[in-house]
C-alpha cells in the first residue's frame, strides 16, 4: 500500500511543482502576446501548431513532461489524497514566479491573502488526512 509523505517524497513533489511553475512561464514567456484563438477552429488550431515551434514554447512543454515524470514516481510511493492537494503549492509559485520574470502586476495585499488562504486550506487537507490516518491505525491496532 501506499504510505504517507516523507521528506524524500515531499522533495520529489517540491520538484515536481517547481518544473512545472516553470513550464507555465516559459510557456507565458514563449507566447508573448500572441493571440492564438483566430476566427475560425482550424485556424486556431494551425496557430496553436506555429506558437507550439517557439524556443520557450517547447522549454515550457519539455519541463512539463519532466514534471510529469517525477510525478510518476509520487504516485507510485504516496497516497493521491496527500500529494494531490499538495500541488496548490504550484499556485504560489506561479504568482511569485509571474510578477518576478514575467513583471506582471500583482497585487500583493490581495494576492498574499489569496495564496495563505491556499495554504491554511492545503494544510487542513494534510491534518485531516493524518488524523484519520492515525486513528485507522490504532483501531488496526486495537482489533488485533
Amino acid at each position: 500500500m501506499q504510505g504517507n509523505l516523507t521528506p524524500a517524497s515531499f522533495g520529489i513533489i517540491c520538484i515536481a511543482i517547481s518544473l512545472g511553475s516553470f513550464g507555465q512561464i516559459f510557456l507565458k514567456l514563449g507566447l508573448g502576446a500572441k493571440k492564438l484563438a483566430a476566427g475560425s477552429v482550424m485556424q486556431t488550431f494551425v496557430n496553436i501548431l506555429h506558437a507550439m515551434a517557439a524556443p520557450y514554447v517547447l522549454l515550457g512543454l519539455g519541463l512539463y513532461v519532466v514534471s510529469t515524470l517525477f510525478w510518476i514516481v509520487v504516485l507510485s510511493k504516496v497516497r493521491l489524497s496527500v500529494a494531490y492537494p499538495l500541488i496548490s503549492m504550484s499556485y504560489i509559485l506561479v504568482v511569485i514566479l509571474s510578477g518576478c520574470m514575467l513583471h506582471e502586476q500583482v497585487n500583493w495585499i490581495y494576492g498574499g491573502i489569496g495564496l495563505a488562504l491556499i495554504s491554511i486550506g492545503v494544510s487542513f487537507i494534510g491534518v485531516g488526512l493524518g488524523q484519520s490516518k492515525e486513528k485507522a491505525c490504532k483501531e488496526d491496532s486495537g482489533a488485533g
